[in-house]
């Protein structure tokens, strides 16, 4: 092929990829790449890969180019992705340092590096970073935004606030940061930024994921004056918008809730016999009170607190989803992924905390590979928890929590797998009221201790003084001191709230 004929090629490819046609430039890419080992065939192949879930061979491809053209800044830095996807950050790391070493400037390595320092609660690292670009390019709202989410999970609130009104100040479409700003403040009449977000409403053209931001920050600033009326038709607005864009269909769900219950029944009694430290999950709906369970727990002298974490997820997907008997060979693998895993984290010898609320899909499938683990499932009142769902926007999936009537089902499909799961394992599962917890915190925390096999610790009760990182979108109110202002949190929006009733 000609140079013409090549670049001609790149072009009908590249084409072909933002239709998502990602079959057929995989085909025709392998078939250039034969005669003609180009870089920007193989950036396009790999992406393809990635594109289809397919991580592996994407890894595959991009080493392979390496080889070839050893100092590729973009064939470093989409390994170092790759391999950060997949959570072997000390490979990612290498990579993105390699590609440093040659351009020590370059911004998409720096910002990689820094996100996945925070990743690793490498903090003070990732804030050195993130200011270094910010040095260069004062301007770059995707790492301000960046900065001040770590601000935010280290409660620098002012500093946070900052950025985000800096944001605003460069790009005043930027709703997001206006969404951001709303969970710190406290609206009133004459709030300012209050005013600024009705303006905006009435007149900025703004798409569907900048006005879901925005609604949501309306909704938030309605509410705290108690205009429940206006406020729960920005939030409906909000989570319209979002239900849009994700496409959410309950039925898909209904059925991931059939299958564990199916796929655990199908396979074997097989359990790892082999003692590791103490790990306790800590489960539930979104929104129940697992950010301040995990906050409690973590700040016992003998508790490490992991947060939410990623790994089980990718473990059953792994191993389990379409495996009907696991030897033990594979149950210690399952075991040692998630030790690694975790070992970015801390590896001492501490009980060890995981928050991602989700987990109660995998609760049988846990046991089978930590079987000395506990679960503590937080119970809050049902129309209490799925409308803190429904007003709040979550970055990462939750898009049944986007209609009331989803959320409605999902709640009930969630009790009815944990019945299952507490029906085969009693003893390794404590439910944990969250009203129980707020109105009678000593008492609580001391059945939760003893539940977990630890002694009694003073701290537990001053979690409120723990500098821990707070990842979730709970990173404010986890931080607070125990209060019950969230108990029938859905009082005045009743009359909105009629799909939810038969919760209770």
């Amino acid at each position: 092929m000609s140079v013409q004929d090549l670049k001609n090629k790149f072009e009908e490819l590249k084409k072909k990829f933002l239709e998502k046609k990602f079959d057929e430039v995989i085909e025709e890419c392998n078939l250039v790449l034969k005669k003609n080992k180009i870089d920007v065939f193989y950036n396009l192949l790999c992406l393809s890969y990635n594109n289809k879930n397919n991580i592996a061979k994407a890894i595959d491809v991009m080493e392979s180019a390496l080889e070839d053209s050893p100092n590729n800044i973009d064939f470093l830095n989409n390994l170092g992705m790759f391999y950060s996807n997949i959570y072997q950050y000390k490979k990612a790391e290498d990579y993105y340092k390699k590609g440093l070493k040659i351009d020590n400037d370059n911004l998409s390595l720096l910002n990689n590096l820094a996100n996945l320092k925070k990743n690793l609660d490498q903090n003070e690292e990732a804030i050195s970073i993130y200011e270094k670009i910010l040095l260069k390019k004062p301007e770059e709202l995707a790492i301000m935004y960046n900065l001040a989410g770590l601000h935010n999970s280290l409660g620098n609130f002012e500093k946070s606030k900052k950025l985000y009104l800096k944001m605003l100040e460069l790009k005043p479409n930027f709703t997001e940061a206006d969404r951001m700003i709303s969970q710190m403040e406290k609206y009133n009449s004459r709030n300012k930024h209050f005013s600024s977000l009705r303006q905006k409403l009435s007149t900025m053209k703004l798409d569907d994921n900048s006005l879901l931001h925005l609604h949501f920050a309306l909704g938030k600033a309605y509410g705290d004056q108690n205009n429940y009326s206006e406020s729960f038709e920005n939030y409906k607005k909000a989570n319209d918008l979002s239900k849009k864009i994700s496409n959410y269909n309950f039925e898909e769900d209904k059925k991931r809730f059939n299958s564990i219950k199916i796929k655990f029944k199908s396979l074997d009694n097989s359990k790892l016999n082999l003692k590791s430290r103490k790990f306790i999950f800590i489960i539930g709906m979104p929104r129940s009170g697992t950010s301040l369970t995990e906050q409690i727990l973590s700040s016992h002298e003998n508790v490490f607190g992991g947060g939410e974490l990623p790994y089980i997820q990718k473990i059953y997907n792994d191993y389990f989803r379409f495996n009907q008997n696991l030897s033990e060979n594979d149950l210690l693998n399952c075991r040692n992924d998630y030790l690694d895993y975790i070992s970015n984290a801390d590896n001492s010898e501490k009980f060890f905390t995981d928050k991602a609320p989700l987990n109660f899909f995998y609760i049988g499938f846990i046991i089978k590979f930590l079987p000395n683990s506990k679960f503590i499932n937080i119970i809050r009142s049902p129309i209490d928890n799925c409308w803190s769902i429904y007003k709040n926007y979550f970055p990462t999936k939750i898009s049944f929590g986007n209609d009331l009537k989803d959320l409605s089902n999902y709640y009930k499909s969630y009790k009815d797998l944990m019945c299952f799961w507490k029906n085969l394992f009693p003893n390794d599962i404590y439910d944990l009221k969250y009203e129980d917890l707020v109105n009678d915190t000593k008492n609580e925390v001391k059945k939760l201790l003893e539940f977990c096999s630890l002694d009694w610790d003073d701290k537990c009760l001053q979690h409120h003084k723990n500098k821990r990182v707070i990842k979730t979108i709970s990173f404010n109110q986890a931080r607070k001191p125990i209060y019950n202002t969230s108990l029938k949190s859905y009082n005045g929006y009743e009359s909105y709230l009629t799909s939810l009733k038969d919760l209770n």
